[in-house]
């Protein structure tokens, strides 16, 4: 009876494990918003985004202008802001902002009929406050759509419910995992097999993340599919980050699970041969 009580609470436990990786992963990486604007901050240090932002806020500038400024003219300033330490802050602002449009039920008639942009205008403004660029005054937002329409599945709100069931999916799977993984090593009459099955299932689990990783980047490079090109391209090197940030957490949880099988092989091994 014991024994099938511990395959049993082994079961229960790798499938558990399988549903807590990805879903704690998205929780705590894109669902909660601290968590997902301190993942997002150190992004504003590649120097790839810094040169694509402060082009795009170069661009900005000058037709804020009606081409007064040229672009070319006022680059060196706004590059001067994106390597600053100022733009990091604002970066993650700005994409904290399209986190509240989409994990947040919207509340107004404007929001349920807009599309998700990114909102320029304080970086704008900081730019030419703060880095040299005078004569220039910004008096309506500077906004760049991240979609064609709401028809992309970008709408205020999209992701609201998924975000709190993926939060209770999270939490309820992890407690699921710890206490049957416990209650099998007690139950076990060979431990050291137990462990090797429940490190099968941490395997198991970073692989499966691995591959809903490949899933979820080719979704969401869709959904960013009709966005300008600069914001595109911001998009897509914020989404390729986040998804090796999976990938890498997968393998970091399989190697625990490798780590766990060659102990629980080597324990079964030395009770094995201390009962000879």
């Amino acid at each position: 009876m014991r024994t099938f009580g511990a395959g049993l609470a082994t079961l229960i436990a790798i499938i558990a494990m399988v549903g807590a990786l990805p879903s704690l992963w998205v929780h705590y990486r894109v669902v909660d918003r601290e968590g997902f604007t301190s993942f997002v901050s150190p992004m504003a240090h590649d120097r790839q985004i810094q040169d694509l932002m402060a082009d795009e806020i170069a661009a900005q500038i000058s037709d804020q202008t009606g081409g007064t400024l040229s672009a070319t003219l006022v680059r060196p300033a706004t590059g001067a802001y994106t390597r600053s330490d100022q733009f990091v802050a604002d970066f993650a602002d700005v994409l904290g902002q399209q986190h509240d449009w989409l994990f947040t039920e919207p509340t107004t008639d404007a929001e349920r009929n807009g599309v998700l942009t990114l909102d320029l205008t304080e970086m704008v403004n900081r730019a030419i406050r703060d880095f040299g660029i005078s004569g220039v005054r910004v008096t309506q937002p500077v906004e760049i759509p991240l979609s064609e329409s709401r028809r992309s599945g970008l709408e205020a709100g999209r992701y609201a419910t998924a975000g709190d069931q993926v939060t209770r999916i999270a939490f309820v799977a992890a407690g699921i995992a710890a206490v049957f993984a416990l209650l099998a090593l007690i139950l076990a009459r060979r431990r050291g097999f137990t462990l090797a099955a429940l490190g099968v299932g941490a395997v198991i689990a970073g692989a499966v993340s691995w591959v809903l990783g490949v899933f979820a980047r080719g979704r969401a490079d869709d959904e960013v599919a009709g966005a300008q090109s600069s914001a595109k391209q911001i998009a897509r090197i914020v989404i390729d980050s986040s998804i090796d940030d999976l990938h890498h957490t997968s393998l970091i949880v399989g190697g625990v699970g490798v780590a766990a099988i060659a102990v629980g092989i080597l324990v079964s091994l030395t009770l094995e041969r201390s009962r000879r």
